[in-house]
């Protein structure tokens, strides 16, 4: 049987102005499509991302939901209940996020999250930003109807096996209107060599490197697979702060609206691993 989604609120007794309760529920499972959806248009999917309500339990709000769309199959549903989950757990340990930066760093998880359930199946993803401040925007609006003492959480995997619990005393607080205004510029095929910062050896992870022909920070996934796979394997020895590695790869510089930051490498990919060389000898991998 193909798992569902659940939210559950549980609310306070002889709580006062109790249809906040209801409007609080409608809000996080409006909030919920359309995160669906953004993660179903990331790939190019075209297919509308929405909900049926299934059943409802008396005591506390539960909610379940089963999606409508025949052309999602279960693996991808569940790849987009997995990349929710993402993002609720990216808001456990912060109360506010206001800034790009923040917005950013965010939809470049849920890129690696929905790539790595997704591996080599699909086009690789891309979030609109613009898209997910405003999510993240009326996910903040249902937070702010929810009162001390309240829980809300997000249950879905085979026998409700995944529980997320929402931080409610997080909010959004940045202008969706006002965010990603700037100017993209994309390179494609280019050389340059990488310093790396973190490196994850898990999935499609992403990783962390530093440019040393710009001195720019960024954060990209691998997608040259067999060097990766070879690499998780231990195939390859790990790579150490002082190593550089050599390597193909896209990003877009964006370029913040005036007064709003300086120039950043964004939506970065590696593509090809050319050479690692070590301490600055070189070592060819493949």
């Amino acid at each position: 049987m193909e798992s569902e989604l659940s939210i559950k609120l549980e609310y306070l007794e002889n709580r006062k102005n109790p249809a906040e309760v209801f409007e609080a529920m409608a809000l996080y499972i409006n909030t919920y499509r359309e995160l669906g959806q953004l993660l179903t248009n990331s790939v190019g999917i075209k297919a509308d991302f929405e909900f049926q309500l299934s059943d409802i339990e008396k005591g506390s709000i539960l909610s379940k939901l089963s999606v409508l769309s025949d052309l999602l199959d279960r693996t991808f549903k569940e790849s987009v209940y997995s990349s929710g989950n993402k993002l609720f757990e990216r808001i456990v340990d912060t109360d506010e996020t206001e800034e790009e930066e923040e917005v950013e760093s965010i939809a470049v998880d849920l890129e690696a999250e929905l790539s790595k359930n997704l591996y080599g199946q699909l086009a690789e993803p891309y979030i609109d930003r613009q898209n997910l401040a405003q999510i993240l925007s009326h996910l903040s609006s249902a937070n702010q109807k929810i009162m001390d003492g309240e829980n809300v959480f997000v249950i879905s995997g085979d026998n409700d096996s995944e529980v997320s619990a929402i931080n409610t005393k997080w909010r959004f607080t940045g202008n969706p209107k006002t965010m990603f205004l700037g100017k993209t510029e994309s390179y494609d095929n280019i050389k340059d060599n990488l310093s790396v910062n973190v490196t994850v050896n898990e999935g499609n992870s992403v990783w962390s490197f530093k440019s040393l022909s710009t001195d720019k920070r960024f954060s990209a996934r691998i997608l040259h697979k067999d060097w990766l796979e070879q690499y998780q394997n231990g195939l390859v020895q790990p790579i150490g702060p002082k190593d550089v590695v050599v390597a193909e790869l896209s990003y877009d510089i964006y370029t913040p609206s005036k007064g709003k930051g300086k120039p950043q490498i964004r939506n970065a990919r590696i593509k090809k691993i050319i050479d690692i060389r070590r301490n600055g000898q070189h070592q060819y991998e493949l």
